[in-house]
């Protein structure tokens, strides 16, 4: 097991880097920067390029052009020669969000506005694409189900800085879009449902649900739930058509985002922090864990790091032996590492 890390940035804030690999052959990393705290009006999303996989990396710049509005990114995809970042563009409290598609068709160097994603133009979080082995492309998206009254209620309260937060909402959805042509068209389908209020006593949730189908065709949704201690399940057998409930794992989880990457002979590596002790600073060690039966079982775990550190929101990518991804530490700097398998 081999690890070469490299720092790409340090900043007041960062927030979510994703990586991926363009098509000319350079490594793209997208991720929320500025400001003290997230979400906030100052918070911007950079692009960052290295043309050597990872061992340089150029000056950053920004994809969204300058609003006064904070900007957040949740996914990024290559769909039909054309790079996609999925954004939130917001009022720094989550009110008044447009869901935004910047593209690039020159390999992440310039960026314009395509509209917003398919069926959701606010409110949604797009999460991690997935290219099925029926040809189809999914991707999950963390809906909060806000009216445009419930919006303008929330700007006009007192406190408007608590935002969406006191949102009259009483579920969040884990929905998924899937395409049969590359992203020309989608077809939305509606997966599992977290409460939010009621006998949860939560107003809000973040799920940032990830998804990866096994050798025998069914599609596993691995999800966060803040306050539980571990990551939930659903699963899908028709290709992402319907889904089951979402059900507790035995998998730890301190509140923070998982990632599941494909791996050749059916493997699936999950990036994750397994801590059950819920909160920020027990987002650690941070950990790959491999499973080779569909994820019933973790055959292979590897602590990359046990340092009482915060390991935020990893995400990347399987090629040729190595697992290819960023992360961000401390809320800070934002690290590339090639793991190699």
């Amino acid at each position: 097991m081999q690890n070469r890390m490299k720092l790409i940035h340090n900043d007041s804030l960062s927030c979510e880097p994703i990586l991926r690999r363009m098509a000319n052959g350079d490594l793209l990393c997208v991720c929320q920067c500025g400001g003290v705290t997230e979400p906030a009006p100052d918070n911007r999303v950079l692009c960052f390029l290295s043309h050597d996989n990872g061992y340089t990396w150029d000056k950053p710049f920004s994809i969204y052009p300058e609003t006064g509005e904070s900007v957040y990114l949740t996914e990024v995809n290559e769909l039909d020669g054309a790079v996609n970042v999925y954004l939130e563009v917001h009022n720094g409290h989550f009110l008044n969000m447009k869901c935004v598609v910047m593209q690039s068709r020159d390999c992440g160097r310039t960026w314009i506005n395509v509209g917003h994603p398919p069926f959701y133009p606010g409110f949604c979080f797009v999460r991690g694409t997935v290219k099925l082995t029926n040809g189809e492309i999914l991707m999950p998206c963390q809906h909060f189900p806000v009216s445009q009254e419930e919006n303008d209620r929330l700007l006009a309260l007192e406190d408007a800085s608590l935002g969406v937060y006191s949102a009259n909402i009483d579920h969040l959805e884990n929905n998924v879009v899937i395409s049969a042509d590359n992203g020309k068209t989608w077809q939305h389908f509606i997966g599992p449902k977290v409460a939010i209020k009621g006998s949860t006593g939560r107003n809000w949730a973040w799920t940032e649900p990830t998804i990866a189908e096994t050798s025998d065709g069914t599609l596993v949704m691995l999800a966060r739930i803040d306050g539980t201690g571990c990551l939930w399940r659903s699963e899908s057998k028709d290709f992402g058509r319907t889904w089951t409930e979402l059900v507790k794992t035995d998998i730890p989880n301190p509140g923070n985002k998982p990632k599941l990457i494909p791996l050749p002979e059916g493997k699936i590596a999950l990036l994750h922090t397994p801590n059950s002790v819920c909160g920020m600073e027990n987002r650690n060690p941070f950990a790959i864990w491999i499973s080779d039966d569909g994820m019933k079982t973790w055959s292979d775990k590897r602590v990359l790091s046990d340092m009482p550190l915060y390991f935020c929101y990893p995400d990347g990518f399987y090629e040729d032996g190595h697992i290819y991804f960023t992360i961000e530490l401390n809320r800070h700097e934002i690290l590339f590492v090639d793991h190699t398998i």
